[in-house]
């Protein structure tokens, strides 16, 4: 067999039309500008098929042959042994099946377990400062940035009781990794509390006029101090820029709409992983109250005045929290 390609010069980038003659038993001919380049067959080096790719065949004296891929060459690379693992499963659909089942479990596995495994890993070797310093930041960011964002309007006395009653509470429970700190700020949120890396929980004057009793309160503010307690926000925030990296490599582009559709895709993966962490505050502000008041009704009581609150059904799907029928439920259990 004779085929057609391109041939380079040892060292050289020059591009020169070439024939390659295969039909001397065991011997390569490589005519070029017409000087003919023999070798023995065992001695060229020849690329592994990989799928369409261009084959290269490397003389000893260093020219290079490079030709396309064609059904003929294909029929002489398997006589020589030369067929690539792709090419064989390309033509084995059991195989496509068999590689496609592997990559899809590969891919589940590496985001429910070598994920998180990983996020947690990198948070715990995270000096606490830099824990601390995001919460600074993030609260400063939105104390600027954020016309809805506004300092509180209760009183400064009963700021300073929640505060004492918080620190009090503090010490019935194990040690945390950051000191809390309590943070009030009024929103159009509505009634909301949420915890910041580096120990600092948010209290919105609404969630506070909302509550009907100091237990009430104190069981949401628990429930932030379970985030602190898990490190919950270092380990999402690690979670989510590996998974930003991730979905941008296996889309490799950077076009709006890929951009659009890897956000969607980060969005619904990390919710998940979101309601995992609800339910492990969930649990801790349960004990905590039970270690506290002796009794966790008050968190039960709570998220039903939330679930009163509730204006628009979200999907669960859709949902970072727990349903709250199962939360009540949990709570009372």
């Amino acid at each position: 067999m004779r085929f057609l390609g391109v041939a380079f010069p040892p060292k050289s980038s020059l591009r020169y039309e070439a024939e390659l003659d295969t039909t001397q038993a065991n011997v390569l001919s490589l005519r070029v500008d017409g000087m003919i380049f023999s070798c023995d067959l065992m001695r060229a080096e020849i690329s592994i098929p990989v799928g369409n790719l261009p084959i290269r065949i490397k003389l000893p004296d260093g020219w290079v042959f490079v030709v396309e891929r064609s059904p003929e060459l294909s029929q002489w690379l398997k006589s020589q042994r030369k067929i690539g693992w792709l090419d064989k499963l390309e033509s084995n659909l059991f195989g496509w099946l068999i590689s496609i089942v592997v990559c899809i479990a590969v891919i589940i596995g590496g985001y429910t377990h070598a994920l998180p495994w990983v996020s947690e890993k990198v948070v715990l070797a995270l000096p606490d400062a830099v824990a601390v310093e995001l919460g600074e930041q993030t609260l400063e960011m939105l104390s600027s940035a954020s016309e809805e964002w506004r300092d509180s309007e209760l009183p400064e006395a009963q700021q300073a009781a929640i505060r004492q009653r918080v620190k009090s509470n503090l010490t019935s429970l194990e040690p945390l990794p950051y000191p809390v700190e309590i943070v009030f700020r009024s929103s159009t949120m509505g009634a909301n509390a949420f915890a910041l890396p580096g120990g600092k929980v948010v209290l919105l004057d609404e969630l506070v006029q909302l509550a009907k009793t100091p237990q009430q309160l104190d069981s949401i503010i628990l429930h932030e101090i379970g985030h602190i307690h898990h490190r919950h926000m270092m380990k999402r925030l690690v979670h989510s820029s590996i998974l930003s990296v991730g979905v941008a490599l296996l889309t490799g582009e950077s076009s709006g709409v890929i951009d659009n559709l890897a956000g969607l895709g980060v969005f619904f993966l990390s919710a998940g992983h979101s309601r995992d962490a609800e339910n492990e505050a969930d649990l801790f502000a349960k004990q905590a109250m039970l270690t506290i008041y002796g009794t966790s009704e008050p968190m039960a009581e709570m998220f039903e005045l939330f679930h009163q609150q509730e204006s628009i059904e979200i999907p669960k799907w859709l949902s970072s929290h727990p349903d709250f029928d199962q939360r009540i439920q949990a709570a009372r259990d």
